[in-house]
């Protein structure tokens, strides 16, 4: 997905609708690659229509994932997503969110919701050398098949579980 504003709020506070608790309620924040005052800033100088930013969500089934692992990971998407790019074209950012508060209950549906470690990436859609629009994903659902072989790739390589064999059941808000 992606936004035009409010992604480092979010980041920092955890705040959205519908929840109560505070980030520092939820998680422990690990910052894998970049720097959020300057992701928010480009997106914030960014005169685009629509979306200023690409936000990704990597997520485990796993309990605990160890933070070698979570930055290897991070910089191999990187890696995978800007195989076209230099590095002084873009900004990435990404942090790890492993949860303080390991479940809560769903307001709509009054059910216990686990909480697993999962990584948010940040990308402002600018290039930075022409101040042009840059989106490295092209149409996601074109790309779909790419994005299912590295995410394939790295539960292989790094020994973890494929969403494919733990397929969620139970969906419940924005899941």
């Amino acid at each position: 997905g992606g936004g035009r504003k409010g992604i480092r709020e979010y980041l920092e506070t955890g705040k959205k609708q519908g929840r109560e608790q505070s980030r520092e309620d939820l998680d422990d924040r690990l910052v894998l690659s970049g720097n959020l005052e300057l992701a928010d800033a480009a997106i914030k100088a960014y005169g685009g229509r629509g979306e200023k930013y690409l936000h990704i969500t990597l997520s485990f089934q796993e309990d605990f994932v160890d933070p070698e692992t979570l930055h290897a990971i991070t910089r191999e998407f990187e890696g995978f997503v800007f195989a076209a790019y230099r590095p002084d074209e873009y900004i990435y950012y990404a942090e790890a969110h492993l949860p303080r508060t390991k479940s809560l209950f769903s307001k709509a549906t009054g059910e216990r919701i686990e909480r697993k470690p999962h990584i948010h990436i940040v990308i402002p859609k600018v290039d930075l050398l022409s101040g042009r629009h840059l989106n490295p994903l092209g149409l996601v659902r074109m790309n779909e098949r790419f994005i299912d072989a590295f995410q394939e790739s790295q539960n292989l390589k790094h020994g973890l579980a494929s969403p494919k064999d733990y397929p969620r059941t139970n969906l419940v808000g924005r899941s």
